[in-house]
């Protein structure tokens, strides 16, 4: 099987079914991550079966064709190591960390519950108990059921994106066994997976032994039903709820998951947002105590994002503090980045990144996550690079093109005032 070498210590090879292997051979570590990324998460659930994605992803762990589940949570204590999962709106991963000696029993493990799992009747009646569980603590949270409810402001209620990833009560109580079993074998298949692994492994013995337990053939092609494009609309509505506090989101369109405006738009945001040093944080909680949380973020998927701000304060102070958030996005329009400024936020962002690197997990997740939104696989070097190559001039450009005061879309949630 070739083995390419993407950059200095990665490497990556293709299955003859398909599997994409993405490897960091991490010399110095003594641990090793593996993960398994499927390229289906909850924009992708059926219509009426929204939640199933996270369903599947809670199932696998109750036992598959060879072991049950305590079966399988002795033999990854047996080499040291944890386990878990997580659905995301566009994949769904299944991840271990283990001493490096440990790494094939992870594999093999992995391979396991995405490829074999029993998916058992009864254990999807079980389950599914655990789930509403979840979903009544989801709709507990003010904080979260805010950022839902942004969600559906800003795609449109239905939209795909804008759903819910644990899903809704109404759902999770139809899904069946029949359901499961379907999108089970549409979508966890080896052409629609990618392997990802960092730390002390060599990228030869990983791709043999990854031909061995992901051997599993294809059967008939793919023919995942064509995702819905995202649109993004600016609107400004409130959602009465007996809250403490008023929570708010504002946003507007943001780049791709593949788009080069990424980076510089991370920079601005990091300016604007971003941690203690940024512009929002000083004026509103440093400054005049008006919140505990202020902060912004960048939101991308294969198609669209979400540049978006948040901020929980007391109802009577909800109209100042939108205020000011907007004042800050009128002083970046309106002024230039000074150079002090933009060398602090791309020096906090290279610190960030180069300690990610210190950590086996964030290796394996940067090479997936790059290749299930078809994004080139640069080398840390190349990625500093490009942040080091941020301009005031290319700041301000991607300020212009995504901070558009007239399609801000603000979402309010809490009492009314």
């Amino acid at each position: 099987m070739p083995v390419r070498t993407l950059y200095p210590h990665a490497y990556e090879a293709r299955l003859e079914n398909g599997l994409r292997i993405l490897i960091e051979e991490a010399p110095q570590s003594r641990s090793v991550s593996v993960g398994v990324w499927v390229h289906a998460g909850s924009r992708d659930d059926p219509p009426a079966l929204h939640g199933l994605s996270h369903f599947i992803e809670h199932l696998t762990f109750k036992g598959t064709a060879t072991r049950d589940a305590r079966t399988l949570s002795h033999a990854i204590d047996a080499v040291g190591g944890t386990i878990n999962a997580a659905t995301a709106k566009e994949s769904t991963f299944y991840y271990a960390d283990v001493p490096s000696d440990g790494w094939e029993t992870a594999l093999d493990i992995l391979s396991d519950l995405t490829l074999r799992p029993a998916l058992a009747a009864t254990d999807v009646d079980l389950e599914r108990n655990v789930i509403l569980e979840e979903i009544r603590g989801h709709l507990d949270d003010p904080e979260q059921t805010a950022y839902d409810l942004f969600n559906e402001d800003v795609w449109g209620e239905g939209h795909p994106v804008a759903r819910s990833i644990v899903g809704s009560m109404e759902a999770i109580e139809s899904v069946r066994r029949e359901d499961v079993l379907a999108y089970h074998h549409q979508y966890y298949r080896p052409d629609n997976m990618v392997l990802a692994m960092s730390g002390r492994i060599c990228a030869r013995r990983v791709v043999d032994r990854a031909a061995e337990v992901f051997s599993r053939p294809n059967g008939a092609l793919l023919t995942a039903p064509k995702r819905i494009p995202s649109r993004f609309h600016p609107v400004h509505t409130h959602h009465e709820r007996p809250t403490g506090m008023m929570h708010i989101y504002m946003g507007g369109s943001g780049p791709t998951a593949s788009d080069d405006d990424r980076i510089p738009l991370e920079v601005v945001n990091s300016i604007l947002g971003d941690g203690t040093s940024s512009r929002l944080f000083n004026a509103i909680r440093e400054t005049r105590g008006l919140a505990y949380v202020i902060t912004s973020y960048v939101s991308s998927f294969s198609d669209g994002g979400v540049w978006m701000t948040y901020a929980g304060t007391a109802p009577q102070n909800a109209a100042t503090v939108i205020e000011l958030i907007q004042d800050e996005f009128r002083q970046l329009l309106r002024l230039p980045i000074p150079e002090a400024e933009l060398q602090l936020a791309k020096a906090k962002l290279r610190g960030h990144l180069i300690l990610a690197l210190e950590s086996n997990a964030h290796r394996a997740s940067r090479l997936a996550n790059a290749a299930i939104h078809d994004r080139e696989i640069l080398s840390p070097d190349e990625l500093l690079a490009r942040l080091d190559a941020v301009t005031c001039d290319s700041a301000q450009t991607v300020l212009n093109t995504y901070l558009c005061l007239d399609q801000l879309s603000i979402t309010t949630i809490g009492p009314s005032t």
